[in-house]
């Protein structure tokens, strides 16, 4: 027996601009879990991959377990996204959903879509209560939250949610506070950590960026970085260095101390290996000591826009065929790749660029020169293969809100906290460019021959 689809439209008008309003509403990894959804498991073994991103998924709800595939998320930042899944089990075949931002009247009108075709019986009575009533309910009242927060120019990481401390976990972060402020730390900033820690968003904090976190507090970025370091020996902070994969840029290996870091490292999205920089791919962030609060992150979605802040738009085109995307872009360098194909096409945008371009995707390659486009272009995107295709519009520059290893390594106060940190011997990594000074000091080289360079940097009888 074969069911309708069913489709489902709302509209909300929101005092946010879609440039604000998008960093809440394209978090859809925060967003599902605002709404109540199941956290996701993956389904795919280590080092299995489906071609162009697409993902396996697993989800228990009310003791059913839904399995689906789900293809990449399509977005035009910051005006639209969506997603299509696929279920292999369960109550439903497949499911559809779209957003779009639209600029009104110095504010944004959103428009949310959801297209779900039921696959039995169970599936056509459950969808018009659990969507068409309830998730509308329940989405308005997030949508409308966010859009607060968005016009308080508020950060995720300050958005309060159910605090869980570790036994004793209160006391010790007083404790870590005025060690902080005996040691002569800001004692302005101090606070805000502290109340960041005590109050802050779970999700958020388990990826902690200091230079965010500094432009954020209007502070400078000096000053808050100093005083994670300083934090982390108080024991309020653990430090991770996350090594970044060069084309989607997501953590592939999270680790303790340098010397855990392993080369080369593997993109099982990208399907790349590659080996750590140290001026852009290995970036230091934070999280709570799980002595004084616990922090258990679960995927409620996977790969969603803001995933990815550097692709503007990514689109998943069928073979032989075309789309045209009007593009707001910021003037700077770009790259179009396809994930399935060697190369990429650069870009490079100015107010005095095309206005419209066309680019092909083909199995011989991409075209050779730069193209030169307008701020806000008309991209003309052709898949001349035979396969599907998933292209990828990004942004060149890395973040300069990264806190990166060679920044952090070459910081004197690093130098004094944390002596030990070394790569593991016979590691070799990419530093860039690196200024050094040297200095002759006596018995130093026998020194270093006989205990190695980082303990031998730590010693004090040098």
């Amino acid at each position: 027996m074969s069911f309708k689809e069913l489709h489902y439209r709302w509209e909300w008008k929101f005092k946010s601009t879609p440039e604000s309003l998008w960093a809440w509403v394209a978090d859809t990894n925060h967003f599902n879990r605002d709404a109540g959804l199941p956290s996701l498991e993956n389904r795919l073994g280590k080092g299995d991959r489906l071609a162009n991103a697409k993902r396996r998924l697993q989800l228990t709800t009310l003791g059913t377990q839904l399995e689906y595939e789900e293809e990449p998320f399509e977005w035009i930042r910051p005006h639209r996204f969506g997603v299509v899944r696929r279920y292999l089990s369960g109550p439903l075949d497949t499911f559809r959903m779209s957003a779009e931002l639209i600029p009104e009247d110095g504010g944004t009108r959103l428009i949310y879509q959801v297209w779900v075709k039921p696959k039995n019986i169970l599936g056509a009575i459950s969808t018009p209560i659990q969507i068409g009533i309830l998730s509308r309910r329940q989405f308005e009242t997030i949508f409308r939250h966010y859009d607060k927060l968005a016009s308080l120019q508020r950060l995720p990481i300050e958005f309060p949610s159910q605090v869980e401390f570790a036994p004793g976990g209160r006391e010790r972060l007083q404790t870590g506070r005025e060690r902080l402020l005996t040691q002569g730390a800001d004692r302005a900033l101090v606070d805000r950590l502290i109340e960041t820690l005590e109050r802050g968003d779970a999700m958020a904090l388990a990826r902690i960026r200091p230079y965010a976190l500094a432009d954020y507090w209007n502070a400078p970025r000096r000053a808050v970085l100093e005083l994670f370091l300083r934090a982390t020996r108080a024991g309020l902070l653990n430090l991770q260095w996350d090594v970044l994969c060069p084309m989607c840029r997501g953590a592939k290996q999270k680790n303790e101390t340098l010397s855990d870091l392993r080369m080369p490292v593997h993109c099982d999205t990208c399907n790349i290996d590659f080996y750590a920089n140290f001026e852009s791919s290995v970036e230091l962030t934070f999280h709570p000591n799980p002595a004084i609060r616990s922090i258990e992150v679960s995927e409620f979605c996977v790969a969603g826009p803001q995933t990815t802040p550097h692709i503007i738009a990514q689109q998943l085109i069928a073979p032989r065929s075309a789309r045209a995307l009007t593009l707001p872009l910021e003037k700077g360098r770009y790259r179009l790749r396809a994930l399935e194909l060697n190369g990429g096409q650069l870009l490079a945008a100015d107010a005095n660029g095309d206005a419209a371009v066309s680019v092909k995707a083909s199995d011989s390659g991409w075209a050779g020169n730069e193209l030169r486009v307008a701020l806000t272009p008309t991209l003309n995107l052709e898949n001349a293969t035979t396969q599907e295709q998933l292209l990828i519009l990004e942004r060149i520059a890395w973040s300069d809100q990264s806190t990166t290893a060679a920044e952090v390594t070459a910081l004197q106060t690093f130098r004094d906290l944390f002596a030990s940190e070394a790569l593991r011997p016979g590691d070799q990594i990419s530093v860039g460019n690196l200024t050094i000074l040297f200095t002759d000091l006596k018995s130093s080289t026998q020194l270093y021959r006989e205990i190695g360079d980082a303990p031998a940097f730590g010693d004090g009888s040098l």
